[in-house]
């Protein structure tokens, strides 16, 4: 349904076309004709371009060190050096024109501004400069002198720069020099008459005291967290007894030698899984222990026989291992903190050292150490200084013998044969279309405004008549030929016309590619 109905408002609008085909070409042939022909009456404008690459020779990388942070110095402000008041004022009087009216300067150089294009590229180090205008000789002469300036004014200022540089700095070393000749002198003089050889760095004092106040804080937090621990251990060990009772039984045999070589066997067994410090461990060496007392007891008392094989079913008593082991850590923090108090006591003990000597500084010390503090920033500004001069006067001998960088034109500006504006190529495809779009325009506006009626059914619909008769329109065959001889001749006028604008803008197109090269 869609596509029906679109069909048939082609079919509409062509025939509508088809019934005004005249206002459609002559209103076309108008608007194209103003179009093209008009694009003839702007002003035309050519444009010139040269293309500036600046080499650094080897000399200044050497001196400079970072090669492409210095180029991108130089190309960064190239526009506004390039375009300044001075460089144009001096083209213009290069080009012969009046400088001395102000008004007629100031118009000429807003329009060598305006119209000049600068692009930079630190990539390749070139710069390039374009101006359009309407005389092709004013616009190369223009691009070429505003070239040569540029490199003149800004070599010229190098060796400016590079001068005024090792004048500055000169007379910066010999101000400096006199600075620290006179605070050698006050400070002669000061020891001389205060006998005092010896400046005490009053800051070094003040920062001493605040490093040892921290180092006591740090302290103060490591005795709270062993006082901590030691109140945990107190609170464990009251809670165990020193001594336990340990049931001995030899699982074999009742004597004490075949107890203690068990005992021997299980603790080889333990000390290969775990360390002496273990529990365990600890409470099979003290049983150990114990046994080799009683063998050694009963041996001396001459028992061996009857003793030693009796009956060890029986319960001894011994050391606690976790008492034991309690009582060890416990010596160890208790050791820890006084080992903190001791250390505590020798930092405050610095304090007050430092505070004394703090407030025993006479003023003429402090006096001194100023003097001696002045005294070693003007030295170390005095080298820095020289160092500088040094780099300084390297670089107006560059400059001077034009060592430095090398401004070569490798591009100079042309005579434009063509103009670039206006681009009459687009203008004319521009007016065809231009052209058609009004004429169907024109063919709609009249089509809306036409209340005549052309057929029955408007009628019956509008006026609600009966219609009785129609009566044709009589063609006689003279006006078929009038009509078919007009129809001709507007139609060979337009395909003339448009033959003509077609070698218009081959002409064009010709002359952009194939003429000018």
């Amino acid at each position: 349904m869609n596509s029906d109905t679109s069909q048939n408002e082609i079919k509409h609008y062509w025939y509508t076309v088809l019934r005004r085909k005249y206002l459609f070409i002559w209103v076309s042939l108008i608007v194209l004709s103003i179009v093209v022909w008009g694009s003839f009456f702007i002003p035309e404008k050519y444009e010139a371009k040269s293309t500036v690459f600046i080499e650094q020779s080897a000399i200044r990388q050497l001196i400079e060190g970072n090669r492409m942070r210095y180029r991108e110095g130089v190309l960064r402000g190239l526009r506004y050096t390039m375009l300044s008041r001075k460089v144009l004022i001096s083209v213009a009087r290069e080009m012969d024109f009046d400088v001395t009216d102000e008004n007629k300067m100031e118009m000429l150089i807003g329009k060598f501004s305006k119209n000049t294009t600068i692009t930079a590229s630190t990539k390749e180090n070139l710069f390039r400069v374009s101006y359009k205008g309407k005389d092709p000789d004013a616009v190369q002469e223009y691009v070429n002198t505003l070239v040569e300036k540029y490199i003149e004014m800004i070599l010229s200022a190098k060796k400016d720069d590079a001068y005024g540089a090792s004048m500055f700095l000169s007379e910066q070393i010999d101000y400096y020099k006199k600075k620290i000749a006179e605070i050698e002198g006050r400070l002669a003089d000061f020891r001389r008459d205060e006998g005092i050889y010896l400046a005490i760095d009053e800051g070094s004092l003040v920062n001493s005291i605040k490093t040892y106040q921290e180092e006591i804080e740090n302290v103060e937090m490591e005795m709270k967290k062993f006082e901590a621990k030691k109140k945990k251990m107190k609170q464990q060990l009251s809670g165990e007894s020193a001594y336990t009772l340990a049931m001995i039984d030899s699982g074999g045999g009742n004597s004490l030698p075949a107890r203690l070589k068990t005992l021997e066997h299980k603790l080889q067994i333990l000390l290969t899984n775990y360390t002496e410090n273990y529990p365990e461990v600890i409470r099979v060496k003290m049983e150990i222990e114990t046994l080799k007392k009683q063998i050694k007891v009963k041996t001396e008392d001459g028992d061996a026989d009857g003793n030693l094989n009796s009956d060890l079913s029986s319960g001894m008593s011994m050391m606690n291992p976790i008492y034991q082991q309690l009582k060890e850590d416990l010596f160890s923090v208790e050791s820890e903190i006084d080992s903190l108090t001791a250390k505590k006591g020798t930092l405050l003990n610095r304090i007050k050292r430092n505070e004394s000597e703090l407030k025993n500084i006479p003023e003429s010390k402090k006096i001194l150490t100023n003097l001696e503090r002045d005294k070693n920033t003007y030295q170390t500004l005095y080298k820095q200084m020289l160092s500088k001069l040094g780099q300084a006067e390297v670089n107006e001998q560059v400059e001077a013998q034009n060592k430095g960088e090398t401004y070569k034109i490798i591009e100079r500006a042309v005579f434009p044969r063509r103009p670039v504006s206006p681009d009459r190529v687009k203008m004319i495809l521009f007016g065809i279309l231009a052209g058609i779009a009004a004429g169907f325009g024109a063919v709609l506006f009249m089509e809306k405004n036409d209340s005549s009626i052309r057929n029955v059914d408007t009628l019956k619909s509008q006026f609600g008549l009966k219609v009785l008769a129609v009566i044709p329109s009589i063609v006689t065959e003279n006006d078929l030929r009038r009509k078919q001889k007009l129809d001709k001749s507007v139609y060979a006028f337009s395909v003339f016309y448009l033959f003509i604008i077609g070698g218009v803008l081959v002409r064009e197109l010709l002359d952009r590619f194939f003429l000018v090269k």
